[in-house]
């Protein structure tokens, strides 16, 4: 299977080192690069070879150059990374339009959301945790929630960083501290739900607790953040 990858951009190369895994991958972009898991080139007629066409580009990029990608892949599924650009724009130039969304976190392993769900098997080749979107306006909200997120929390993660350097732990161990923490949150959340990890971990008048209570300004402050991305992707 021949994928081409439009845009190698920081998504198009985390896309690639991905997919490259299982199957040939071709990376248009517009200067000559060389690539370690990819054919690369700067034509974008090479798409027509591909039995898959990726589109890793910025919105407006895409846009531009909609009109060519369509013409160049014919009959050939196209899937679309690039935020805000709906199905309807698409299928005006593209006769099989799909949508996705994913992070940069692809190039390991990481969270694609898919619309249509016939999308999730068109990607199947990607090393990935698939979630299938009920709706496109679901689908334009992953761009919050998994293409923005990352960012996002990675400031709350430095925080934490910061308050354990400020605590008189040296930056690195901080970090080692901070990531395992938010792995073994996320595990911990998911396994067992907020209330069970909080009555596991909370002792009555313990530091569990007294960081909690402190905690909660925070909480709104990110659902402000998030519903605030979420509105802002709709809007692309």
């Amino acid at each position: 299977m021949k994928v081409a990858v439009v845009g190698a951009g920081n998504l198009g190369r985390a896309i690639i080192k991905n997919a490259a895994r299982k199957v040939e991958v071709v990376a248009v972009k517009r200067r000559p690069e060389k690539l370690e898991n990819a054919e690369v080139t700067t034509k974008i007629e090479d798409i027509g070879d591909a039995d898959l066409v990726l589109i890793a580009l910025k919105p407006d990029v895409f846009r531009r150059n909609i009109k060519r990608i369509g013409e160049l892949a014919g009959d050939t599924p196209v899937v679309s990374f690039a935020a805000g650009v709906k199905l309807a724009e698409m299928v005006k130039y593209i006769r099989h339009p799909h949508r996705a969304m994913t992070d940069l976190a692809i190039e390991r392993r990481s969270l694609v959301a898919c619309y249509p769900p016939e999308t999730m098997k068109l990607l199947s080749f990607l090393d990935a945790e698939f979630l299938e979107c009920e709706s496109e306006d679901e689908l334009d909200a992953m761009t919050a929630y998994i293409g923005s997120s990352p960012a996002i929390l990675s400031y709350l993660l430095h925080a934490m960083v910061l308050a354990a350097l400020k605590d008189g732990i040296r930056y690195r161990k901080g970090i080692r501290i901070a990531s395992h923490a938010f792995r073994s949150a996320a595990w911990l959340y998911e396994n067992y739900g907020l209330e069970r990890v909080t009555e596991m971990v909370a002792t009555p008048g313990g530091t569990t607790a007294e960081g909690i209570l402190n905690l909660r300004p925070a909480e709104k402050v990110l659902m402000d953040a998030m519903l605030s991305t979420s509105a802002r992707a709709r809007g692309i």
